[in-house]
């Protein structure tokens, strides 16, 4: 008797953690785990007791949970203070320009990892800093590593550290149940209390037993836990936004985004109207509707709100103080440079991404990681304009002429100083010569292409140019003089149109547009049968730019058909904002403008 009775002391006292003991181990996504298998009247609750684990933390490490348990399905259920070893580390030194970003990809491991083997990281990166890195570096280069070169295209400045989702969590409430089990012929105390997780002294006390012997029939009184499961949507909460920081920006995945754009519609016909403006803006948002219609078919889910600037800053002001601007995801404009300038403050103070989808000034950018310039600016412009006469006229005599206008030194110098530290393929870099107007006669040759390069935005001087250069050409043989000018030669009318035909016009653009490509036949159809017109250039410039950054921002990086444009966004540095630094290299050919670098095949 003595010996029953000790065995079942030992039985009972052993039973509310005999599944832990049993129950194979296993490492889950890095975390060690019981892999717990369901009996018919396990519970939530029992396995919260039996493990020590609490059910919420049951419930995120197994989704399938929602609609409760199913006897045979297995359960991971993270081992209680279990401390993984830490990975092996190596010291690294800090060098010049490097962030948490770049150390986190460069070692293929994560920012908030660095910092947890690097506490002191929190407060910031030094250069020369010695810090512990994961994986093994050999001692003697550890410090001098360099970046690994890949050979891939650059990564995308909207997708790359951008993503926060929304997570759905499920909450779990018990409340206190009694079940009335009658007791089956093969059924034993231990086998009840093990199905119903109720320890076998709690059964015995609440039903008064003195044994655990049963008999068929039996009618036992089981305490238990009912269960509800709750879904919850549940936004993690992020990290407090600092304007000035150079982290990683992170933006929310939301089921349905708010877009706003600024136009300057005039709708009032007030004080400072332009029906030109007016105009160009009504163009930009027949092209932007085209545009929704084709992101909704790309699975966007967005409210799209429009609104008139007027060109005035004091409304534009309101704008953004009323409550119509609140939750606003993406702002798409204005037009003009003091209007742009309120809005990319805003836009930088509140973490919402602003596109400016006409020309911008450069320091709109300047600390402002927010703002996206479409449209690249001169001195990008010029800069590949360099690159080009780099690539195709490396043989050629190449003429850069200074103009005497002040305002036009940066692009000499921009055009400068591309044309002499850009890389050359396979070549020997070409001598630059420079000089003025009046001295470019003497550098004329009529045994080598002429490449002229007068990179002014005034049109005096352009006149003046021209004019000087169709007195000289004779110096040269026929269609062998090749000017390269400014994309606001275009409309300079004063500058004689055959005089930019014969000297082989060639400016750096930043988008093209041919009406007569198969895609863009078919959009203009669909526009024209809408609103009874062709496409302008500023409905197009409208169609892409809604496209491509709603699709990069909203669509997982979708990869749209632009018909005008390339975006190539880059920043120069860390805290700027991005610009376009893709350049098409036009030239007027018999009258017309085409795309040098991708001519149409007749």
């Amino acid at each position: 008797m003595r010996t029953i009775i000790f065995l079942f002391v030992l039985l009972s006292s052993s039973l509310s953690f005999a599944q832990p003991g049993v129950a194979p181990q296993k490492e889950v996504g890095g975390v060690m785990s019981y892999i717990h298998t369901v009996e018919l009247g396990n519970t939530l609750w029992g396995l919260q007791q039996m493990y020590g684990v609490r059910v919420e933390d049951i419930m995120s490490n197994n989704s399938n949970l929602n609609e409760g348990l199913s006897v045979g399905q297995k359960i991971i259920i993270p081992v209680p203070n279990y401390v993984k070893p830490l990975p092996e580390t190596s010291k690294y030194k800090v060098k010049k320009g490097e962030t948490l970003y770049g150390l986190s990809r460069k070692f293929n491991t994560t920012v908030d990892e660095l910092i947890k083997i690097n506490p002191e990281l929190s407060k910031g990166l030094k250069k020369g800093q010695l810090i512990q890195v994961p994986g093994k570096i050999e001692p003697e280069i550890a410090e001098e590593i360099e970046p690994e070169i890949i050979d891939e295209p650059v990564p995308n400045p909207f997708v790359a550290d951008t993503i926060l989702e929304t997570q759905e969590t499920v909450t779990v409430s018990f409340s206190d149940s009694i079940v009335r089990h009658n007791v089956m012929s093969h059924e034993t105390m231990y086998s009840i209390s093990k199905r119903f997780m109720v320890s076998i002294e709690k059964i015995m006390e609440i039903n008064k037993l003195s044994t655990t012997r049963l008999s068929e029939g039996q009618v036992l009184i089981i305490p238990v836990k009912s269960e509800r499961i709750t879904k919850v949507p549940v936004k993690p909460v992020p990290d407090v936004y600092d304007p000035d920081d150079n982290e990683p920006l992170i933006f929310e995945i939301k089921e349905r985004y708010k877009i706003a754009v600024i136009l300057p519609l005039h709708l009032d016909y007030g004080p400072g109207y332009s029906k030109y403006v007016s105009s160009v803006a009504t163009q930009f948002y027949m092209g932007a509707l085209m545009a929704i219609d084709s992101l909704k078919a790309m699975g966007l889910n967005a409210d799209v709100h429009f609104f008139d600037s007027k060109n005035d800053s004091a409304a534009v002001q309101a704008l953004v103080n009323g409550s119509e601007f609140l939750d606003v995801d993406l702002v798409i404009g204005p037009f003009f440079s003091k209007t742009q300038a309120i809005l990319a403050e805003y836009c930088k103070n509140n973490k919402i991404r602003m596109v400016c989808p006409v020309s911008s000034e450069s320091k709109l950018l300047e600390k402002n990681r927010l703002v996206y310039a479409s449209v690249p600016s001169n001195i990008t412009l010029v800069t590949g304009l360099a690159q080009y006469v780099l690539r195709t006229h490396a043989q050629d005599k190449i003429i850069l002429v200074k103009s005497t206008d002040k305002d036009d030194l940066p692009l000499y110098e921009a055009f400068r100083k591309s044309f002499n530290e850009s890389p050359m393929l396979g070549e020997s870099r070409p001598a630059l010569r420079e000089t003025t107007i009046d001295g470019m006669k003497s550098y004329l040759d009529r045994s080598s292409k002429n490449i002229i390069i007068i990179p002014t935005l005034d049109k005096t001087t352009g006149i003046r140019f021209m004019n000087t250069l169709n007195r000289s050409s004779f110096r040269a043989k026929p269609d062998e003089i090749y000017v390269f000018g400014m994309k606001e030669w275009v409309d300079f009318k004063d500058i004689n149109n055959i005089y930019k035909n014969k000297f082989n016009l060639h400016f750096g653009s930043p988008n093209f547009v041919d009406y007569y490509t198969d895609e863009m036949i078919e959009l203009n159809r669909t526009f024209r049968h809408e609103y009874n017109t062709d496409m302008s250039k500023m409905a197009v410039q409208a169609y892409d730019v809604f496209l491509f950054y709603c699709s990069n921002f909203f669509l997982e990086n979708q990869k749209p058909n632009l018909m005008m444009n390339n975006f190539r966004m880059e920043q120069f540095s860390e805290s700027d904002g991005y610009e376009n630094q893709n350049v098409f290299i036009l030239e007027q050919e018999e009258y017309e403008l085409r795309d040098s670098e991708n001519p149409i095949n007749d």
